[in-house]
């Protein structure tokens, strides 16, 4: 039993449109000079390269399309989810302002490597010193009261010692020492409040120390600076973000799981990264932590992929397409998916399927760069049911394996068509041709053309 992999509708639409310009270069590659005519030799030469002519009677005969196939075979397809990651520099924080007050200096800018307590940011500190020096005023005071206090409640404390010494004589009167006794517990209570003032007052102290430090904004972390979005002149307030700041040696890329991928994608599982941008770089790592948390609106949660960050190629915020490999399939026959067709006439979703030549057979014409073309051979839609659909390739019944498959050119066999001339690829050169985008394709058909332009002007 298979499983089976989800695969976006425009992704083969993607695939299919990319194949379609495909069959395009073939033809721009296979094409020969532009045609001739008053000659006899051009009676069995069709412009762009393919055979032709009349047959009986006149009638005029169809070129024998020319097409690329690919030969199926037998194997496992890997599972895998494509998700869409954002890349986040390690301890990537934002550096906001903790006082206000006009800009004096920047001290870096956005691309500068910062090592943690460089200054980035100086704020005018003038106010604040004065604050400072106003708040050192007020512990003074607040010490004297106190000593003061302290020095009242010993001189109470000693009288107290007297009366209590003459009223176990009965030379004083217990009111006298009970009148004592009340001014010493006053005088201590005083004493506490002093102490609790000069508290207060050393903590405004250490708060004004602590807002003349952060005048000077530094740099928390060693890493790379970006986004600076102050200038010196400008006036900010408390919370003003200044810069963004990470560690770009080392990266992770948060992807979002929804309740159900979390019952099959666990921590330590493969995850290829690649950009679209990027068609050459694919990067290699695993799922390093998922949370536990499902959000309770969106009832997703964050995994993380940390890896290192060669050259620096990746910069926080981009986004990646990270394909998380969970398992694989059973065995089964294997084509490209840019080799299934749905037929436009009846709608029934197929494969063109050529037999292979004999060994004597022999290529009838080449193509710089590319595998030879072969001789005509007979060609037939065949439908198919796929069991399990990957990214690449698709598990179908329907074909067997060894058999030649179409994957460029479906449209030219439309008709009546009964033969095609084959040139075959290998697997590794369709699926780089189902990575290319749209615009790359129409690079090599210009990039062909050209080709074409400079060979005839040389035989000219």
């Amino acid at each position: 039993m298979f499983f089976m992999v989800r695969q976006s509708v425009g992704f083969r639409r993607v695939c299919q449109s990319v194949f379609t310009a495909s069959a395009l270069v073939l033809l721009v590659a296979c094409g020969g000079s532009e045609p001739e005519t008053g000659s006899a030799g051009s009676q069995g030469q069709r412009p762009g390269g393919f055979p032709g002519g009349f047959g009986p009677g006149g009638r005029e005969e169809m070129p024998t399309p020319a097409v690329e196939v690919v030969e199926a075979r037998v194997g496992s397809l890997p599972l895998e989810e494509r998700l869409t990651g954002r890349v986040i520099a390690e301890n990537q924080t934002e550096i906001i302002a903790e006082v206000g007050g006009p800009v004096t200096q920047v001290f870096v800018d956005s691309g500068d490597a910062v090592e943690a307590g460089d200054p980035l940011v100086q704020v005018r500190d003038t106010e604040y010193r004065e604050r400072l020096a106003q708040a050192e005023a007020g512990l003074q005071v607040a010490a004297a009261q106190t000593r003061q206090a302290q020095a009242s409640l010993v001189a109470l404390e000693n009288q107290l010692e007297r009366i209590q010494s003459l009223t176990e004589r009965r030379l004083e009167t217990v009111s006298a020492l009970e009148d004592i006794q009340v001014q010493v517990d006053v005088a201590r209570a005083n004493v506490e409040l002093r102490r609790a003032q000069e508290n207060q007052a050393r903590s405004v102290v250490e708060e004004r120390e602590l807002e003349l430090a952060n005048t000077t904004v530094r740099a928390p972390i060693n890493g790379m600076v970006g986004q600076r979005t102050v200038e010196r002149g400008q006036i900010i307030s408390a919370n003003s973000p200044l810069f963004v700041i990470g560690d770009l040696d080392q990266v992770r890329i948060e992807v979002l799981l929804t309740e159900r991928m979390l019952t099959y994608i666990r921590e330590g599982m493969s995850v290829s990264l690649y950009s679209e941008n990027w068609p050459d770089a694919r990067f290699d790592a695993s799922v390093t932590r998922i949370s536990p948390f499902l959000d309770t609106n969106t009832l997703r949660t964050q995994a993380y992929i940390e890896m290192e960050n060669p050259d620096r190629m990746l910069r926080p915020g981009m986004f990646l397409n990270a394909d998380i490999y969970y398992g694989e399939t059973q065995s089964a026959v294997l084509i490209p998916n840019s080799a299934i067709y749905r037929h436009p006439r009846t709608g029934v979703e197929g494969v063109y399927v050529m037999n292979q030549p004999g060994s004597e057979a022999r290529p009838v014409a080449e193509v710089d760069g590319a595998p030879p073309l072969l001789p005509a051979a007979p060609v037939r839609f065949v439908p198919i049911d796929i069991v399990a659909s990957g990214r690449m390739a698709s598990g179908v019944e329907g074909v067997r394996e060894g058999d030649w498959v179409v994957t460029v050119g479906q449209n030219l066999l439309m008709g009546n068509i009964s033969e095609a001339r084959a040139r075959v690829m290998n697997w590794g050169r369709m699926e780089e041709m189902q990575r290319m985008q749209s615009r790359d394709i129409f690079d090599i058909i210009d990039a062909a053309r050209e080709q074409r332009r400079n060979a005839a002007q040389a035989d000219s």
